[in-house]
C-alpha cells in the first residue's frame, strides 16, 4: 500500500499454520504474522511480555495487533509502545469457527484441536506432564472426547490425530470448517485497520494542504470533519454545499460511478437557471486512479475565473476522491462483518435441521417398526397353530402400518434430499387438472375406506409452470393429511383461485380443524407437529415442511386457515410470471 505502514498481527503459535496460509494465499502484501507460546491454562502472557516480545523484533512503526484469549492476564493494560492493540477472545478457536458453536462442543465435553495444532502436539503432550495410563485416566474422567476442527491446510493430520486420540483414551471427530471464517476475520481486523490508516493519510494530507493557501482557507473550514464522513451520499452533500460556495453555480451534479454502475444526484445553486449552463466545469474525483465520480458545475457566476476554479478543482478531487474511497471501505467492512453473522446463523439453523432429522429418524421410525415386528410374530403364531380368527385384523394393521411408514420414508429422503441440494428444479408448463386427477386416483382408496368425498373444481385447461414431482409431493401430502384427520363421510376439495400474479391452490377438508397455536407452528422445523388422525394414523409433521421448501423453490407461499371442529384450507401460491419463460 501507497502508505508504506505495516500491520503485525501476532497470536498464539498454536493457530500460525492456519493464519500464515490466509496471509501466504492472499492480498496482505502490508502484513506480517508474529507467533508466540502460551499455556492456555495460564495467564503466562501479560503487557510487560508483549512490549519485550514486540521491542525485540524492532517494530517501531508498525501497528501491532496482538490476538490472545485465556493465556492472557488483564490485570494491567499499560503499554509502552502506543501501536499495541489487544483483541481478547473468550476462546481463541473463535478465529476458525463462530463462538457458539466452540462452546457448545466444549460444553459437551469435547477436546477441540485444528490441524496447525496437531503439528506441534507433541509440545502439548509434554507440557501436560501425564504418563500414558494417568492421561487416559484423567481425560476419560474429564472429556467426552477429541474434535478436529478440520481447517483443510495442507499436509496429512490423521497419523497425529490417531496418535492423539490413543494418548487421551478418546475418540475423535472431525467437523470440517475449512478456512472461510478465519479469512472473514483477519479480512475485517486488515480491512479496519487499513481503512484507519487511509483516514489518518487523508487527515495528514488535509493539514499539508491546509498551510499552503490561505485562499484554501474556506475550503478546510468546511472539510475538517468530511474525512470521519462514512456515508458516501453525506460526503456527497457535503461537497454540493462546499462547491455552491466557491463557484457560485446555478446547478450543481454528480455522477457516482461505482462497480460499472451509474447514479446521478442534483443539487440547485444559489443563483437562478438564467445564467449560462454551459459556462462550467467538471471535477474528476479520483483515488489511485480510479474514476469514483464527476462533479458537474454548470451556470458558474462568474466564468472569467474558470481557469482559477478548476485549479482549486484539482485539490478537491484530491480531498473528496480520499472521503468517498474510505466511505467505500468503511461499507466493504461492514459487509464482511454482516456476511460472518449470516454464516453463523446459517449454521445455526444447519445444525438444528440436522438435529431433527436424527431425531425424528430415532424416534417416528422406531415405533412403526416394532408394530410390523410384533403383529408379523402374531401372524405366524396365528397360522402355525391354525387359528385364523384374527388373521384379517393382523394383516390389516400391518398393512396400514407398512403404508404409513413408507410414506414417512418418502418424505424423510425427500427432505432430505432438498436439504442437500440434490434434488433438481426443473419447472415446466403442463396441465394442473390432469396431475390433480391422478393424485386422487391414487388417494381414493384411502379415502374410501373412511367413505370421504375427494373432489376437484379445478378448470380443465389451466396450465401452470412448475416442477411437476415436486408439485406432485406437495398436492399429494396435502390431500393425504386432510384424508388423515377428516373424520368418516366427510368431504375434501381441491380447488383453484385465479389472480393477476399468482395462482393460488387450495385443499380444502371438513376435519377436526387446527388450534391456533399449532396453526402458527405448521411450517417450522423446530416445532414438527405430529397428531394422531381420525383413524389413529400417525405422522411427523414433516411432510408439511417437505411442502414449505418446494413452495419457496417456485418463489410461491404456503399457509393455512383452520378452527377446531370446523375444518381445514390449505393454501399455496404459484407465479405466473414464470410462465413467460415457457
Amino acid at each position: 500500500m501507497s502508505n508504506n505502514k505495516e500491520l503485525i498481527i501476532s497470536f498464539c503459535s498454536f493457530l500460525m499454520p492456519e493464519v500464515s496460509h490466509i496471509i501466504k494465499n492472499g492480498d496482505y502484501p502490508d502484513v506480517k504474522l508474529l507467533g508466540f507460546q502460551a499455556n492456555c491454562t495460564e495467564n503466562s502472557i501479560n503487557p510487560d511480555k508483549i512490549s519485550a516480545m514486540i521491542s525485540d523484533f524492532k517494530f517501531p512503526k508498525s501497528d501491532i495487533f496482538v490476538i490472545v484469549s485465556n493465556c492472557y492476564s488483564k490485570n494491567k493494560n499499560d503499554f509502552r509502545n502506543k501501536n499495541i492493540n489487544v483483541f481478547y477472545l473468550e476462546q481463541c478457536f473463535e478465529l476458525i469457527i463462530n463462538r457458539e458453536i466452540v462452546l457448545h462442543y466444549i460444553s459437551k465435553g469435547y477436546y477441540i484441536v485444528t490441524n496447525g495444532w496437531l503439528r506441534t502436539y507433541k509440545k502439548s503432550i509434554q507440557s501436560w506432564g501425564f504418563d500414558k495410563d494417568t492421561a487416559k485416566t484423567f481425560f476419560q474422567e474429564s472429556l467426552k472426547g477429541i474434535l478436529l476442527l478440520d481447517t483443510k491446510i495442507p499436509g496429512d493430520y490423521m497419523p497425529n490425530l490417531i496418535k492423539l486420540s490413543e494418548y487421551m483414551g478418546l475418540s475423535y471427530e472431525i467437523l470440517p470448517v475449512g478456512l472461510s471464517h478465519c479469512k472473514l476475520y483477519i479480512d475485517s481486523m486488515v480491512f479496519s485497520w487499513r481503512s484507519e490508516i487511509e483516514r489518518r493519510s487523508s487527515n495528514e494530507k488535509i493539514s499539508a494542504i491546509s498551510e499552503q493557501s490561505a485562499n484554501y482557507s474556506v475550503i478546510f473550514n468546511q472539510l475538517e470533519t468530511l474525512v470521519n464522513l462514512t456515508d458516501e451520499k453525506e460526503i456527497i452533500q457535503v461537497g454540493f454545499e462546499l462547491l455552491n460556495i466557491l463557484f457560485a453555480p446555478s446547478n450543481l451534479k454528480f455522477k457516482r460511478i461505482i462497480n460499472n454502475t451509474e447514479e446521478e444526484f442534483e443539487f440547485k445553486g444559489i443563483f437562478n437557471n438564467q445564467l449560462k449552463k454551459d459556462d462550467g466545469f467538471e471535477i474528476e474525483i479520483k483515488h489511485s486512479n480510479k474514476l469514483l465520480g464527476i462533479f458537474k458545475i454548470c451556470g458558474i457566476q462568474f466564468p472569467n475565473f474558470i481557469n482559477q476554479y478548476k485549479k482549486t478543482g484539482v485539490l478537491i478531487s484530491q480531498i473528496f476522491g480520499l472521503s468517498i474511497a474510505n466511505a467505500r471501505k468503511y461499507r466493504t467492512t461492514i459487509e464482511q462483518k454482516e456476511k460472518i453473522e449470516s454464516y453463523s446463523t446459517e449454521l445455526q439453523t444447519i445444525n438444528h435441521s440436522k438435529d431433527k432429522f436424527f431425531s425424528i429418524l430415532a424416534h417416528d421410525l422406531k415405533g412403526p417398526f416394532n408394530s410390523l415386528i410384533g403383529f408379523s410374530e402374531l401372524l405366524i403364531n396365528e397360522v402355525q397353530n391354525k387359528d385364523f380368527e384374527n388373521i384379517e385384523e393382523y394383516t390389516h394393521i400391518i398393512h396400514q402400518t407398512s403404508n404409513q411408514t413408507f410414506n414417512l420414508l418418502i418424505n424423510l429422503l425427500e427432505w432430505s434430499r432438498s436439504q442437500t441440494g440434490k434434488i433438481e428444479f426443473n419447472p415446466d408448463s403442463f396441465n394442473l387438472a390432469n396431475l390433480v386427477g391422478e393424485i386422487i386416483s391414487l388417494l381414493k382408496y384411502s379415502a374410501g375406506k373412511k367413505k370421504i368425498k375427494l373432489t376437484t373444481t379445478i378448470p380443465h385447461d389451466l396450465k401452470v409452470f412448475a416442477d411437476k414431482n415436486m408439485l406432485k409431493t406437495v398436492i399429494r401430502n396435502l390431500v393425504s393429511n386432510a384424508i388423515k384427520y377428516t373424520k368418516d363421510n366427510g368431504s375434501i376439495t381441491v380447488s383453484s383461485t385465479d389472480h393477476k400474479d399468482v395462482t393460488q391452490i387450495s385443499i380444502s377438508d371438513t376435519g377436526i380443524g387446527i388450534n391456533k397455536e399449532n396453526l402458527e407452528k405448521l411450517f417450522l422445523i423446530e416445532h414438527t407437529i405430529s397428531t394422531s388422525g381420525t383413524d389413529n394414523e400417525k405422522g411427523t409433521g414433516l411432510g408439511l415442511i417437505l411442502c414449505k421448501e418446494f413452495i419457496e423453490k417456485h418463489k410461491g407461499k404456503i399457509w393455512a386457515e383452520s378452527e377446531v371442529g370446523e375444518g381445514s384450507v390449505f393454501h399455496f401460491t404459484l407465479p405466473k410470471k414464470m410462465l413467460d419463460h415457457e
